[in-house]
């Protein structure tokens, strides 16, 4: 019995230690880390972004994300808790960018937006695809619009045989690529990465801090997009 009690308090503190690491990995090095932090700046929000909010707004959150990128899925909740509260004083737009050395769907996964943008549903795949992520990720590049990708298709009423065109065109390829192009200009590396009015930020450990990066942004009076 005192074996057995044994094994159970190892096996427990191994499964707090990987919690733990799994946490400081999402709060430094896939999150970013704040250690020599050094701001950039990124190209302004023209009708070619997707964007969510008051595109008449003073102030731009900008993310940088990969779909298939797991901080990127936990910062989720926090950008809907902001587009929320902010409403229409802020604007948000996302741009793709897909880390495909390490993320085998991630580039597929910004073509699967970008096609589902292309029939006027960009936002509810943006979304679906970060809500299922922990569905689609584990299938290859190859199979994964035919297993997983077609049925949100159909889910959100799109014509799936266009999608499927689509999401392989040159336009939604090209769209991906401009997108990387002006992060890999920024210096852009871990995904997600945040701007507010085109000046990176360290990406924000908790809610609180995410809303004071964008409220002492609003009350600038120089504020500029």
């Amino acid at each position: 019995m005192q074996r057995k009690q044994e094994v159970w308090v190892v096996a427990i503190f191994a499964v707090v230690v990987v919690v733990a690491a799994i946490g400081a990995a999402f709060l430094s090095g896939n999150a970013g880390s704040t250690s020599n932090f050094k701001a950039t700046t990124v190209p302004a929000v023209t009708s070619a972004d997707h964007i969510r909010g008051n595109a008449s707004s003073t102030v731009s959150l900008i993310e940088y994300g990969d779909f298939e990128c797991p901080a990127c899925g936990a910062y989720q909740p926090l950008i809907q808790q902001l587009l929320q509260q902010y409403g229409d004083r802020v604007e948000f737009a996302f741009r793709n960018f897909p880390l495909y050395q390490i993320h085998p769907d991630a580039m597929i996964s910004a073509q699967a937006a970008e096609a589902a943008g292309l029939q006027g549903k960009y936002w509810e795949m943006h979304d679906l695809l970060y809500q299922k992520q922990n569905e689609w990720t584990a299938a290859s590049p190859d199979t994964v619009v035919s297993k997983y990708f077609d049925g949100y298709a159909q889910s959100l009423g799109l014509n799936v045989a266009r999608f499927d065109a689509d999401i392989q065109s040159a336009a939604v390829k090209q769209k991906v690529q401009d997108d990387l192009g002006t992060g890999n200009a920024a210096q852009v590396d871990h995904t997600p990465t945040f701007f507010i009015n085109l000046t990176q930020i360290p990406n924000p450990t908790s809610y609180a801090a995410f809303t004071q990066a964008i409220d002492a942004a609003l009350a600038s009076s120089t504020a500029v997009k």
